[in-house]
C-alpha cells in the first residue's frame, strides 16, 4: 500500500466524559506529542503541523479532537 506522506491527517475525537487527554492520530492511532509535526508511525503530516508556535499547534489539535463536544 502506498501512503502519501504529504496528506494531512486529523486527531481522533475525545469523549467529554473521558479522563484521558492524550491525542492520537486518525491514520495509525499513535499517540502524538504537541511538538511533533508528523505521525510517529507512518510519518504523515498531522493537522496543525504548520502552526507557528507550539501553543497554537496544541490549540488547533485540541479544537479538532473536541469538535463533537456540546459547548
Amino acid at each position: 500500500m502506498c501512503i502519501n506522506k504529504d496528506t494531512v491527517v486529523g486527531i481522533m475525537p475525545l469523549m467529554p466524559q473521558g479522563t484521558n487527554s492524550t491525542l492520537f492520530t486518525e491514520c495509525c492511532g499513535a499517540a502524538i506529542c504537541s511538538d511533533e509535526k508528523r505521525c510517529p508511525q507512518c510519518k504523515r503530516l498531522v493537522i496543525g503541523y504548520d502552526a507557528e508556535t507550539y501553543r497554537e499547534r496544541l490549540r488547533i489539535r485540541w479544537k479538532y479532537a473536541t469538535r463533537f463536544w456540546k459547548r
